[in-house]
């Protein structure tokens, strides 16, 4: 990754933990960062562009093996211990409510790894899903997810991370199983 980018997206998140996102936009972070404003159009369209960037890069650096259908345990285990470690990041970043905005990036991942871990489940356990199901499957499976994160991160007091992962997994699972006995596995 080049230096300013780098730079840009240190400064970014640096400043969503001190100020709220609403009052910070490009001129705030590129002054900050020590860098010419045009610099940072070099690398992203706007402000939820690098909220986005941040969340992908870092999610998958520790989800790595989200691919891997018997291994969703693990990945779900890896993104609550995320989110946890980032939790006054996302906070303030789930709490927009605009066009792109964190959440967006966020549920298009969730959705991108469902469906690849429902392919690697009809592929391990040899059966098949009609590919609209597949599609509703995925996008319901990560619309659920998303509102489990959402309410993990904004409720006050929280849940104890151990706590959700326990409830999501549990869900998760009885989803699965349900499957795989409706299919005949």
């Amino acid at each position: 990754m080049a230096k300013a980018k780098t730079t840009i997206v240190q400064t970014t998140k640096t400043l969503v933990g001190t100020i709220p996102l609403t009052q910070i936009n490009v001129t705030t972070i590129m002054k900050q960062a020590g860098l010419r404003r045009q610099t940072f159009y070099d690398y992203y369209r706007d402000k939820y562009d690098v909220l986005g960037d941040i969340y992908r890069t870092e999610i998958d650096a520790d989800v790595w093996y989200c691919g891997d259908y018997r291994r969703w345990p693990q990945t779900v285990h890896a993104m609550l211990a995320y989110f946890d470690a980032n939790r006054d990041f996302y906070r303030q970043a789930l709490q927009l409510d605009e066009q792109n905005a964190p959440e967006t990036y966020i549920h298009a991942h969730l959705e991108e790894m469902c469906r690849t871990i429902l392919v690697d489940l009809q592929r391990a356990e040899q059966l098949t899903l009609p590919a609209d199901y597949q599609q509703f499957l995925a996008a319901a499976m990560a619309d659920m997810s998303l509102g489990v994160l959402r309410r993990f991160l904004l409720a006050t007091p929280g849940e104890p991370v151990a706590t959700v992962e326990r409830h999501l997994s549990t869900l998760i699972a009885d989803n699965l199983a349900g499957l795989k006995a409706r299919t005949g596995h």
